[in-house]
């Protein structure tokens, strides 16, 4: 095996990239940043080892679900984007094998979170200094956030080891951990009672259990289950990091084969179904508008998002509005809050693929020799997400408000008011994440940064402005925070709105027009802080 020099060249060649600085920079003095807020607004509020064990959780949720979505953003294309350059099989006319390039990826990939991680480490042990938390949380908290990034990334390189086309392959990664994240879990807590042994099986194969036990009061009771959960979660990365070496050169050496068009017999009658419908709907849609043509050639994805408002509604359906907060109510509001994450980021990631992907392509260099107008682009692509997106947003709608409904029914008046503010963040969100999805894949370098950017500016920054104030505001009642995160994520969408559709009438043709690779030129927003590196001589001439 050539696995030395690989890794080597690879963690080389990522840790000499200015991103890299970047990113540590960035997180050391968010976790500084978090540490000072936390220490100066919530000192006098509660007791020092209440405030050590309570910091000590946010930078180990948080250090959690970034190690989780680390995988997400960077290896969930690695090996689907050799297969599309058809690069996978020149990496194995060499001697490498494959388990030499799946370590390489993981190494040069996994390098820059890693660092994060050694960056966010001595700020856990200011929890020890100030008080409730043991040395041995902190080094269980970093052995798990470790082992969660291994994981993370291990698992979403086999899933991109399947796949061939970008969309697949990062959906892919996202049910992955999904369903070992979060699913697992919750099957845990909701199938199972309180004594029975599969609970514990459940939660045995979930790297997220790692970290509910790795806290004192859990793991006094139960470190057995700790490490059991541990071993387990860390040997199947291993297994999966072995499984997308072994799959590699089988891959590369069907890459080299083309299959007939008519093989497959059965597969292809069951593809040929509805196949003249579909293309008298496509005419018709040519017809109209070409952008709109162009952005809704994908039906499955129209298909499969119709799942998210079906899963909500069998959970309302097997909901008890228990109003004292049973623990099978609290899953189910859980679960509400994370089919509206995962059909906000659907949106989102679509629309900032588009243009992201159409730069790469080609596609967006072709549209501009057209006569259509920055306005006919934009009317074009917001009647595609409308056509693919509206009737599940509607239906998504509709079961929130039989939700708030069976609320009201019994005298559950704030849990109403917090499942109406849920579905007015619904639509406000699912409508300013098309504008800034777009304005982000027009300006991004590739399509995973521009879900990145859109994703953190509607779907995280509002959560960051609420923290801050809830921990000003610390003696609100339950209705005074659902209404303050009401109304700080409305006036964030607001902003963000308004600039990304400025922004996309006034410069569509400067940012499509420029190189590609090329950074952005400097765009000056009107009144709140948007701007883009870039120097401002850079900036090619509007044609």
């Amino acid at each position: 095996m050539n696995l030395l020099p690989l890794v080597v060249h690879e963690m080389r060649s990522a840790v000499r990239r200015p991103s890299a600085y970047r990113i540590r920079l960035s997180a050391t003095g968010a976790a500084i940043g978090l540490s000072c807020c936390g220490l100066l607004i919530w000192s006098d509020s509660i007791s020092a080892a209440a405030l050590g064990h309570s910091l000590l959780e946010i930078f180990g949720w948080t250090a959690f679900v970034g190690s989780a979505l680390a995988g997400l953003l960077l290896t969930s294309d690695c090996i689907s984007r050799e297969r599309r350059e058809g690069t996978l099989g020149l990496l194995f006319l060499t001697d490498l094998r494959g388990h030499d390039v799946a370590f390489g990826k993981l190494a040069a990939k996994g390098i820059a979170p890693f660092y994060c991680l050694l960056a966010i480490f001595p700020c856990l042990t200011v929890c020890v200094i100030v008080g409730g938390v043991t040395a041995g949380e902190v080094w269980r908290l970093s052995l798990v956030l470790v082992n969660m990034l291994f994981f993370s990334l291990s698992v979403t390189i086999l899933t991109s080891t399947f796949c061939r086309q970008q969309r697949a392959a990062q959906t892919g990664a996202l049910l992955a951990i999904l369903l070992s994240v979060v699913a697992l879990p919750l099957l845990g807590l909701g199938l199972t009672s309180n004594r029975s042994l599969w609970r514990s099986w459940w939660f045995i194969f979930s790297p997220a259990s790692n970290c509910l036990l790795a806290f004192d009061p859990r793991y006094r009771l139960e470190s057995g289950w700790f490490w059991s959960s541990l071993l387990v979660t860390h040997l199947l990365a291993w297994v999966c990091l072995a499984l997308a070496g072994r799959l590699l050169p089988r891959i590369s050496l069907e890459e080299s084969f083309v299959f007939a068009p008519n093989a497959g017999g059965r597969w292809a009658r069951w593809q040929s179904r509805g196949a003249a419908r579909r293309r008298e709907v496509r005419r018709e849609w040519l017809s109209r508008n070409p952008i709109a043509w162009l952005a809704s050639r994908d039906d499955l994805k129209r298909r499969l998002v119709w799942c998210l408002p079906a899963i909500a509604l069998w959970i309302w359906l097997s909901f008890d509005p228990d109003p004292l907060g049973r623990l099978s109510a609290q899953i189910s509001c859980l679960a509400f809050a994370i089919i509206h994450a995962l059909f906000k980021i659907c949106v989102g990631a679509d629309a900032s693929h588009e243009f992201a992907a159409s730069r790469l392509n080609g596609t967006l260099e072709l549209l501009l020799l057209t006569p259509l107008q920055t306005r006919e682009v934009a009317t074009g692509m917001l009647s595609a997400f409308r056509h693919r997106f509206l009737g599940p947003l509607l239906a998504l709608l509709m079961v929130d408000a039989a939700l708030a409904a069976k609320l009201l029914f019994v005298n559950n008046r704030l849990g109403a008011f917090i499942a109406g503010a849920g579905a007015v963040m619904l639509l406000v969100d699912s409508y300013c994440l098309c504008w800034v999805g777009l304005w982000r894949g027009l300006v991004a370098r590739d399509s995973v940064r521009a879900i990145l950017a859109t994703t953190l500016r509607i779907l995280i920054l509002p959560w960051i402005f609420f923290a801050g104030a809830a921990g000003i505001f610390l003696q609100s009642t339950l209705a005074e925070f659902a209404g303050m995160w009401l109304v700080l994520g409305v006036l964030n969408d607001v902003v963000f709105l308004v600039n990304a559709r400025d922004f996309f009438n006034e410069h569509f043709r400067t940012m499509a027009l420029r190189p590609f690779g090329a950074k952005p030129p400097r765009v000056e927003s009107k009144w709140s802080p948007m701007n883009w590196e870039a120097e401002p001589d850079s900036q090619p001439n509007a044609s």
